[in-house]
């Protein structure tokens, strides 16, 4: 399969099909999408989306694949997402934009009483869930040729129940109705497949385009990002019973999968994700006001101990040569910060001379 953007799409696709067998051939990965001139004017792809707003959408596209080089293994994509809580939109949950705040969006709680909305279940005809249908469609359609659509960014499980409760009172519901609690999870953990599948053929993946996320993890099969930032407001024993199962049966359905593991209050929980053994690879983003990620070597090797590989991010060539002392190459996929293709190109070829 050729693509306009990245001529060498197949090489690309070849190193990622090692890497997911374990193999090293002859370096870490390396994704680095470099823009060569950046956007004259500001995009907001959930308010594009959300509205179908596609003239604007694709004059985006048009312009990012013609000013970035794709070095590496970095492949083009972009993803129909309507935004973080876009899980809860299928249920019932309305997405609001600011004016202030034109880059993400947000759902109000909708939930007063799990007794009043259980079963819940996805509404074909549910406006957020046929809009991204259409997204998806009208991208997969003007892809062909030059970029791929990526697998949205879910935050399935219980971070659906805390968009459609309200985290604080779904903390609560734990102790309060528990049982109701696990017949939500269950409801919605049930759907993520549906929703996969449905979104997957209306993207027009298939094992010749492979799937990519958000997470630029590229897969012949099915590929997504796995992840629960509400874990981080549970005790360990609430998050064993209700969400490692859900990530343990995203994570079996798909054929790869990468964790976001999310900020200093997921840690606790960090020896049972990483005992999901169908976890291939730990993305760990310590958040704002922290050390950077690639400073906690101690996370790093454990998941490394634990066989996952690892998404490293934000680093340069001086950062790369400093790791590469501590951290296995095996299982590495390095993001780095780079602002042109040389910087590129010289990380590329001191790995291939220091792996």
């Amino acid at each position: 399969m050729e693509l306009k953007y990245k001529a060498d799409f197949e090489r690309a696709k070849e190193m990622w099909r090692h890497y997911w067998a374990g193999e090293l051939l002859k370096r870490p990965l390396v994704v680095a999408p470099v823009t060569k001139k950046a956007p004259k004017r500001k995009y907001y792809r959930y308010h594009a989306s959300v509205n179908k707003d596609f003239k604007t959408m694709f004059e985006h596209i048009e312009n990012t694949l013609e000013n970035t080089e794709y070095i590496g293994e970095a492949i083009p994509y972009f993803s129909p997402d309507l935004g973080p809580d876009q899980f809860a939109a299928f249920l019932g949950a309305e997405l609001k934009f600011s004016e202030a705040s034109k880059e993400t969006n947000w759902v109000e709680a909708i939930v007063e009483d799990w007794s009043k909305v259980l079963p819940l279940r996805l509404d074909e005809k549910n406006h957020s869930w046929q809009t991204i249908l259409e997204v998806a469609r009208r991208l997969s359609e003007h892809a062909k040729g030059k970029y791929l659509v990526g697998v949205c960014d879910f935050h399935s499980n219980a971070d659906t129940l805390s968009a459609l409760r309200n985290p604080q009172f779904l903390c609560t519901d734990f102790y309060d109705c528990p049982e109701l609690v696990e017949k939500a999870m269950l409801d919605v953990r049930k759907l993520y497949q549906s929703v996969y599948e449905k979104l997957y053929q209306a993207s027009g993946m298939n094992a010749e385009t492979g799937s990519i996320g958000w997470l630029p993890f590229w897969s012949e099969g099915k590929f997504a990002c796995v992840q629960c930032d509400f874990m981080c407001m549970v005790s360990p024993e609430i998050c064993r019973k209700y969400i490692i199962p859900a990530l343990e049966e995203e994570a079996a359905f798909l054929d790869h999968c990468v964790l976001h593991f999310d900020g200093p209050g997921a840690l606790p929980h960090l020896d049972d994700v990483l005992a999901i053994k169908k976890i291939d690879v730990l993305q760990w983003t310590p958040g704002a006001g922290q050390p950077y990620m690639y400073e906690w070597t101690d996370v790093l090797l454990k998941a490394q101990k634990a066989g996952k590989g690892l998404q490293i991010y934000g680093v340069n060539l001086d950062i790369i040569r400093n790791l590469s002392k501590i951290l296995n190459p095996e299982g590495i996929v390095y993001c780095p910060d780079v602002k042109t293709a040389d910087e590129a190109y010289e990380i590329i070829e001191w790995l291939e001379k220091n792996t």
